[in-house]
Order: C-alpha cells, then structure tokens, then sequence
C-alpha cells in the first residue's frame, strides 16, 4: 500500500472510532433520558420528549452515515479538511470530519482549474465497505490534470439496485444547483443521464442542513413516479444524514389512497384537463339543493312547520363567499333551524323574538328525524372519494357537471363502474373535491343521513362513510397534532405530514415532472404554498397526454420565481446508446435532447427471437456479469412475458421484488429514474407506439450505463 494509501486509512479509520463514540455517547443520553422520573409538571414532560426526538434524529442519521464516511479532503490556505457524510469532533472538540452541506465544505465542489478558491490540493477518497481502496489527487494549479479517475470509476462501477450517491464527485454546475436559495422555484432540465435525480436529493439533503429549523418544522415532500423509483433512492437522503422526508408518488398524494393503475391515454387526456377542476366544483354545487318554494315539514308528532323559500334563500345566503362546502353546512342549517324555531313560537302564541325560546325550540326541532332529513337533503354531506366516484360512475350526474365543459365523446370516455379501483389520473380529482368540500365530521351527521328513507340512491355513500368513523386519510393538522399527542407514540413531522392533506411542506422536490398532469400540479401547488421547489425532468419528453408543454404552464399554480438550469452532460449513457436511443426516438416522431455523452462503451446488440427464446437470451447474456440487469417490456406483453421468464428462472424478479432480484422485469414507466448495467429493450416497434412521440421507448432505450440489447420478434 502506498503511502497515500495508508495515511488516508489511518486517518478513516480514526473517524470510524470517533463515529462508534458518538453513537454510543447518543445511546447513553437515549437510555439516560428516557428513564427520568417524571416530575408531574407538563412543561418538564414536553422537554423531555423534545429532548428525545432530538436524540433519536442524531442517532438516526449517525447510524446512516456508517457507509462511506469520509470521501474527500482538501488542501489550502485555510490547512487540510477531510469531508464526509456529517461532521465529527476529535477529543479536544476540534473538526475532525467536515459535513458535505456545510458552506466551509462547498470548495471541495466548487473549486476549478479556473477558480481553485484558494484551494491546491482537492482528494476524493474511495472506499469500498471501511476500506480505502484509491485516492485521486487533483492539483488544482495543474491544468494538465483535469480528469478524475474516482470519477470515471463512480460512473463505471456495477449498480446494485438502489441509487448510490455521487457527494465525492458532484460537478461544479451540479453543486451550484445543489447550493441554491431555498425561496424559489428551482427547475433542472435535461436528457436522461444528466444527474438531475442525483442533484434534486443532495438539494434536499442540502436544504435540511442548510435551513434545519425551518424546515424542520415543515418537512420536505419528495414525488417520485412510481413505488419502483422510490424503492430505488428509498437509501439516498438516509446515507446522506436525512431521514425526516416524505417520500410519495403521484398515486398517494392522498392520503389513504394507493393508487398504481394508469388509465388509457384518452381517459388520462380528460382527467389531466384544468377542465376538470370546473368539473368538479359543479359537482359539489349539486350537491346543494335548496328549494325556492315553502317547504313544510311533518313532525314525529303529526304536527307541522314551515320555512319560506325566501327565508330558505336567505340561509343560503348567509354562507361567507369563500367558505368551504361542509364550513357552510352548518350556518345553513343553523339559519335554518331558527326560522323553524321562530314559526313554532308563533304557532304556539309565543314570542317568536324571544333568543331563548328560539334556541329551545331549535334544540327541540333538531331531536325530529323528518326534521334532519328535510334539511340534509338540501345540503348533503359526502366523502371527497365519494363524490368522485359517484360522478364517474353516474352518467347523469356526469353530464349535469360537466354541461358545457366536456363534450359528449370525453364524458364517455371517463365513466367507470363505480367498484373499479382508483388510477393514479383519479387521485387529482380526489384533492380537488376534498379541497373544495373542507373538512366534514361524519360522527355529527350519523343519525341523519341514517334516517332518511326518501331519494336512498343519493344518500348510499355518504350512509356508508358515516358508518365508517375512519375518514380514510382525512385529518386536518389540529386534529392530528392533538390525537397524536395523546398518544404515548411520537410522530415525526414527516409521519404527521404523510398523513394530512392540507400539509404545507416547507420544500417540495418533483422528479420526473413532465410526467405530472395539469390537474396533478394543481395539487403540488396547495402543498407549495412556501414558494420552495425543486423541479427536475425534461418536459419535451412528457408522455402524460395531458402534460404540460413548459415549465410556466406546469408552474401556473405556484407563483414564485423561477430559476431555470439546462443540463447537457450525460454521466449515465455511452455514446453507443446515446446514438440508437436517439434514432429510435427521432423515428417515432420524438424531439431528441441535446445530450453530451462523457463515455464511450460497447455498441448495441441486435437480436431477433421468438418469445419463447427470451429467458434463455438473458440468462446467457449476463451469466458472468456483476451488477444488475433490466428486462424492459411494453405494456401489453408484461403480463404474458413475466410470466415466461418466472417459470424459466430466480434471476427474474416483477413488481415490488423487481430491484432486490438480479434481472429485474419493468415497462418503461416504471423504469423512470431508475438505471441498470445491462438493459433488454423488448420489442421496440411495439414499445414506440404505446405513447406519444415514442417517449416511453426513449426511456426505455436510456437506462443502461454499459449495454443495451434491442430485441425483435420474428415474424
């Protein structure tokens, strides 16, 4: 072992013991303070439990930094730093390991031949397990010596099917994207391979470090495309010291709801539509059904009252402009109550401007079931869901909403049975009706919706979600903060957030964004009402059909400033597959971005095959290889083939196993993000077609880092 060698080992080492020390010392404070009396006084218990939460996040991110501790040191002015995955002191109190996010770490990213900031000597470090197996100096007053090694072997070694980081070898461009302010919208466009995942989760990690109070306080949102993608990077902002952020697809921005189906294009096109925010607040209008004649009503006991449509009218009116459905229920139907109240006073003789003759009265009426129903029938409560589902499944309550907005031909085309599962372009639509119903406590309402006998169809669901007290992932922050703090489990603020839809995050980071519809930016933008995002795709390859066409456009929601970065660099991507990738898309009628390739690797290999010859292809192609493998499948045939290549071998895995297996089965959508060392294209004519402009074959075409396999059938 050289000498470099050794003095870096010594010196990691050195920063492992004082790692197992820190963790240790957290563990005794840990044990220390969750065994103290308590004193009986409110205010101690708070501290304690605030002092716990403090320790547990310590330890939690002490424990995350075990891989790859120390990565980096740089020599200059100011003397020699090593810089790791969080900061360590030595026994007298001194830095012995500098945090990535901290601003005396930026340097070691920031320095160039150009500009060394005062910096001569910049080493990256690389370890595999606790070991040191190569150093890479750069002298930054050396021009000659542009090129780091450490580098290229970070982008060559095998993938083990999870996101490794790149905080060793992060370029200059990147660490300024990483590094910028927390108050704007930051958008990062480039082709695949550019390193935009990469720079979005450091930016969230920098982010957490960087603003720890603030956002702390409001936590981070992160949106992936799928479960697959966040199964991938699930281990990204853990190793890198974050453990408090809500990882979510577009499919579980609701709460409570799982939604993983993708509806047809057409049927995505109307749903994705900003047309469909009108839709659905007409919805909620019909829900409203106040007569404008006098209504009488029997009671239980063969008596009767009256309210006037004018007074009826008046009750409505009565409702502030901007309350919510359900936040003007209840003024409605106190209004309404008291004119009741006022016409039994005068039935009976009595002072009908008496306040609490009124108030016995109305506590009087409220008791008759025929009461309650009269006016819930005017004003009906229901689950955001519900409503939803009841107005894709109803042809002609569909056609009430959408009169004017949607022709005939797109009503068709988004009506559903109402037992089918929610699809992902459902999920939207569900935010939008929770957003304009507000809050409804189903518990208050029990006894009327059971009650009522007359029009059953349109009191069906809401019966069935007041018999359920379980409102499916609709809590409001109060009620949550206060359910959880009387509970003996704390809750972090990331569990509290995934929890509640009206969660304002402090930092929203988008992945994949040109994947996102219009109506599912509507729903960021209720999120990102703190004007902080970072937005990271390429919106000229959206395959959503209802996409939006520029960043502006998909940002319309969210007012904020915009600071746009273009990446053009590919890390990822030879120049073999760069090439064929881009003729595949370019013949499906796509526009290819403009991609630099740093490498250069094996060209693409060609087969033509029966599908029965498959697995056999496979299992030979990569009998010796280490890393791991993609078989990528158009939509139609995932079905048929997984099942062909299951039955002939382990090695195969779909679905939720698909990233632990070593020849992982995917369509191109769920390989979004993802990357692998060796990658099956199947059937890429078929592939073209099942989106617009070929973007799903693009994808497909672009996440292998060494070779790429196009396979045909014969025909």
């Amino acid at each position: 072992m050289d000498r470099s060698l050794q003095e870096e080992q010594a010196y990691v080492d050195h920063c492992y013991a004082l790692l197992a020390s820190y963790i240790e010392h957290l563990d005794e404070r840990i044990n220390t303070t969750s065994h103290q009396l308590s004193t009986g006084t409110g205010q101690d218990d708070l501290e304690r439990e605030a002092m716990m939460d403090n320790l547990t996040a310590q330890i939690r991110q002490a424990r995350a930094s075990d891989t790859r501790l120390c990565f980096g040191r740089i020599d200059g002015e100011q003397g020699s730093h090593h810089i790791g995955r969080i900061g360590l002191r030595d026994s007298a109190g001194d830095p012995a390991l500098i945090d990535w996010r901290a601003p005396n770490a930026a340097p070691f990213y920031q320095a160039t031949f150009a500009n060394p900031q005062g910096i001569q000597l910049r080493r990256r470090i690389v370890l595999r397990d606790r070991t040191v197996t190569h150093v890479e100096d750069e002298i930054l007053n050396d021009p000659t010596l542009t090129e780091s090694r450490a580098a290229a072997a970070a982008l060559d070694a095998p993938r083990d099917g999870r996101m490794g980081d790149i905080i060793a070898t992060i370029a200059a461009d990147q660490d300024s994207i990483i590094r910028s302010p927390l108050n704007q919208l930051t958008v990062v466009q480039g082709g695949p391979g550019t390193g935009k995942t990469v720079v979005a989760l450091h930016r969230a990690a920098w982010l957490l470090y960087t603003f720890r109070e603030k956002l702390a306080r409001d936590g981070v949102l992160v949106v992936g495309p799928s479960p697959t993608f966040l199964h991938y990077i699930d281990q990204v902002l853990p190793s890198l010291g974050e453990t408090d952020v809500v990882l979510l697809t577009p499919g579980q921005l609701y709460p409570g709801i799982d939604a993983r189906k993708y509806d047809v294009d057409e049927v995505s096109a109307v749903k994705g539509d900003p047309r469909m925010a009108q839709v659905i607040a007409n919805a909620v209008k019909l829900r409203r059904v106040i007569p404008k004649s006098d209504v009488v009503i029997t009671l239980e006991d063969r008596s009767q009252v009256k309210i006037t449509g004018r007074q009826l009218q008046d009750a409505e009116r009565s409702v502030g402009r901007h309350q919510s459905f359900h936040g003007g229920r209840d003024p409605f139907l106190l209004r309404a109550l008291d004119y009741l109240a006022g016409f039994r006073a005068k039935q009976r003789g009595e002072d009908a401007g008496d306040a609490d003759l009124r108030k016995d009265y109305v506590s009087e009426l409220v008791e008759d079931k025929n009461v309650r129903r009269e006016l819930n029938l005017m004003w009906l409560p229901i689950k955001p869901d519900d409503l939803v589902r009841n107005l894709l499944s109803d042809p002609w309550l569909l056609g009430d909403a959408a009169d004017g907005i949607l022709s005939a031909r797109e009503q068709l085309n988004i009506l559903r049975e109402v037992t089918d599962p929610w699809t992902i372009d459902d999920i939207p639509l569900i935010d939008e009706a929770a957003e304009l119903l507000g809050p409804w406590d189903p518990e208050a309402a029990l006894a009327n919706a059971r009650e009522s006998t007359e029009r059953r169809h349109e009191l069906q669901h809401a019966a069935q979600a007041l018999d359920n007290t379980d409102m499916g992932g609709w809590i409001d922050a109060a009620g949550l903060v206060g359910r959880m703090g009387s509970s003996s489990e704390r809750r972090s603020v990331a569990e509290l957030a995934a929890l509640d839809r009206t969660w304002v995050y402090g930092h929203i980071v988008v992945d994949e964004a040109q994947e996102l519809s219009r109506m599912a930016w509507r729903v960021l933008s209720r999120r990102a009402t703190r004007k902080s995002m970072t937005i990271v795709g390429d919106v000229q390859q959206t395959s959503h059909p209802s996409g939006a066409r520029n960043w502006e456009e998909a940002l319309g929601g969210v007012k904020g400033k915009l600071d746009l970065h273009v990446l053009t660099v590919t890390y990822r991507i030879t120049q073999q597959i760069a090439d064929v990738a881009t003729a595949l898309l370019t013949a499906a009628g796509g526009d290819a971005p403009e991609l630099h390739p740093v490498r250069d690797g094996a060209a693409v290999i060609e087969h033509t095959i029966t599908p029965e010859e498959l697995a056999q292809l496979v299992l030979n192609a990569v009998v010796n290889l280490a890393g791991r493998t993609a078989v990528i499948v158009p939509d139609d045939q995932i079905e048929e083939l997984s099942q062909v290549l299951l039955n002939a071998s382990t090695e195969f895995g779909i679905g939720d196993k698909a990233l632990d297996a070593p020849i992982a089965i995917l369509t191109a959508r769920d390989t979004k993000g993802l990357e692998f060392d060796v990658v099956f294209v199947i059937d890429p004519d078929g592939m073209s077609s099942q989106t617009k402009r070929g973007a799903d074959l693009y994808v497909a075409a672009t996440r292998a880092t060494q070779v790429m396999h196009l396979v045909r059938w014969e025909r």
